[in-house]
């Protein structure tokens, strides 16, 4: 009889393996609501993060029309600037090569 489990010691196996996939149970309800707590949680994050990338893209494209703006602006004020010394050099090389003395003309020897 050594070798028999009697009711008594079965009952007792099966309370606590009760006891124990209650707990299990019990452990896993727990994390399943913090992992869907952590989700919600996550999709609020994200999307207050989407909406001040989307901000920044605004900005950035607010930024990038005005700086396009000011260096056409500075391109044409300096197209400007170049046309006039253009025009300063040209009329200096007219009025200086005018006063240069015509180049001498040197006779080339002959060598035997």
């Amino acid at each position: 009889m050594g070798d028999q489990v009697t009711t008594n010691q079965l009952m007792t196996v099966l309370e606590a393996m009760h006891s124990d996939i209650k707990a299990v149970y019990e452990g896993h309800t727990a994390l399943s609501q913090q992992i869907v707590d952590l989700r919600t949680e996550l999709k609020e994050d994200i999307a207050l993060v989407d909406t001040k990338v989307m901000g920044l893209a605004r900005r950035v494209d607010q930024v990038e029309a005005s700086l396009s703006e000011r260096i056409d602006h500075v391109e044409e004020r300096l197209s400007r600037k170049l046309e006039g010394v253009r025009a300063e050099l040209v009329e200096h090389r007219e009025n200086s090569e005018m006063h240069r003395a015509a180049p001498k003309r040197r006779t080339l020897k002959k060598v035997a």
